[in-house]
């Protein structure tokens, strides 16, 4: 009452502080479900990116293959001759090097990617 003195218990933590406490902690959990979700979402992305790079090399490799092999000029109807196989099979070595370098270099360029944002960052 008026005159007493003050009791020296502890008061219970009121009801809506309670039920704000409550209601931050759904909130953190369901924003950390959010970002486990993303964090998914973006590893996926970037397994598929790098399945797409791998697949594009590839293709990339056998079209600039085929473009060469069709520009090469018609086989004349006279007999090979020893020269012109080896300046062919010359050839075919060289090509085989210039589309295992272009299958090399787009293989690396997800380093290379990585490389830019991180001197970008």
């Amino acid at each position: 009452m008026a005159g007493d003195p003050p009791s020296h218990r502890k008061r219970k933590a009121p009801v809506a502080a309670v039920a704000a406490e409550d209601e931050a902690e759904a909130e953190t959990q369901e924003l950390r479900r959010e970002v486990e979700e993303l964090d998914e979402g973006l590893a996926d992305l970037d397994r598929r990116i790098l399945e797409h790079l791998r697949g594009t090399s590839t293709r990339l490799a056998n079209a600039a293959v085929a473009r060469l092999v069709a520009l090469r000029p018609l086989a004349r109807l006279e007999s090979p001759t020893a020269e012109t196989s080896i300046a062919e099979e010359e050839q075919l070595e060289k090509l085989n090097i210039l589309k295992s370098k272009v299958e090399a270099n787009i293989a690396y360029l997800p380093k290379v990617l990585d490389k830019m944002k991180e001197s970008v960052a």
